[in-house]
């Protein structure tokens, strides 16, 4: 101590200084990585018994159970509440005890509804190396392959489908979801003439990047099967030379060029301004709803099966109109 008095050299006190802090900085460093260490491994060991416990009723029951069928069943009541784990560990058994080309498929689609589309696409890829006109191998990989953007592959697959007697819908509309992607208009305006079920997508890609060229093409009787993008248009992007056009503008406000119609929804419009249009999107193949627009059908995979429901609400009130002055 009485050498560190007598020698008062700021340098040498300044290394001191910086040698305490790393020796502080280096323990408190050791000890938040034990602590850390400590947290994950308990955490790691909740995690582990939580398995267990949820496993631990579906590992009992694949050991007693030698009914193909009564497993199959169980497993698609747990597919259906989306218990895929333990649907998944069902197949994968029968899987290894089976082996055959249902139970693969079941096994394969399940990887897809749970999200592993990677692995799912994987195991469809392996069963057609083994049974390569398998049609529900194809069309599942199919739609696999669009889902991930592989559109090419895709097409390639909807070629074999319809060389198998399929319809040509499922290549068509690949063909337009690349014509799209590569702005090919002129493409887009031939797949509609071949195939009017296209009508959506292609006509709501034309009214967003050129809306002239849209009016230009699209046929007045498919006018209703797109009233809701034609609702939405902007007014600078209408056209009013057709009389339901004139119908639906004088009903959003845009024009006034009729005081009645035969449709419902608009004639109420026209009559009640305090109502407002909204819709409603249903499957005409499985009736499925939903409260979008789609091209593909979520639950069927139908294409241009998307049918416009027009529904009236009372229209909302602005943010002004909500403040008392």
């Amino acid at each position: 101590m009485e050498y560190l008095i007598q020698n008062r050299d700021p340098l040498f006190s300044l290394i001191i200084f910086v040698g305490l802090i790393f020796i502080i900085s280096f323990f408190s460093y050791v000890w938040a990585m034990g602590r850390s260490k400590k947290q994950k491994e308990s955490l790691e060991s909740f995690f582990a018994k939580f398995r267990n416990d949820a496993n631990e009723g579906i590992d009992e029951l694949l050991r007693r159970n030698d009914s193909k069928e009564a497993l199959l069943l169980l497993a698609q009541a747990y597919t259906k509440s989306g218990d895929y784990e333990k649907a998944i560990a069902i197949y994968t058994h029968l899987k290894d005890r089976f082996d055959q080309k249902d139970i693969l498929l079941e096994l394969a689609k399940l990887y897809s509804k749970a999200g592993f589309l990677a692995r799912s696409m994987a195991m469809h890829e392996e069963i057609l190396r083994f049974f390569p006109r398998d049609r529900k191998a194809l069309r599942n990989l199919l739609l696999l392959y669009e889902k991930m953007g592989k559109l090419q592959d895709a097409l390639a697959v909807g070629e074999i489908l319809e060389e198998l007697g399929e319809s040509g819908l499922n290549r068509a509309y690949i063909q337009a979801l690349i014509a799209i992607k590569e702005s090919d208009t002129r493409r887009l305006l031939q797949l509609y003439n071949d195939h009017p079920k296209l009508l959506r997508p292609i006509f709501e890609y034309l009214f967003r990047e050129d809306y002239i060229l849209a009016w230009r093409h699209l046929q007045p009787g498919d006018y209703v099967k797109i009233v809701d993008i034609l609702w939405y248009l902007p007014k600078e992007k209408i056209q009013t030379d057709d009389p339901f056009l004139q119908e639906i503008y004088s009903a959003k406000g845009y024009v006034d060029m009729v005081r009645e119609s035969q449709i419902f929804a608009f004639d109420l419009l026209l009559h009640y301004p305090k109502a407002e249009l909204e819709f409603e999107y249903v499957c005409t193949s499985c009736k499925s709803t939903y409260p979008f627009a789609f091209y593909r059908c979520t639950q069927c995979a139908s294409i241009g099966s998307c049918e416009v429901e027009m529904i009236i609400t009372q229209k909302k009130r602005s943010n002004e109109e909500n403040y008392t002055f």
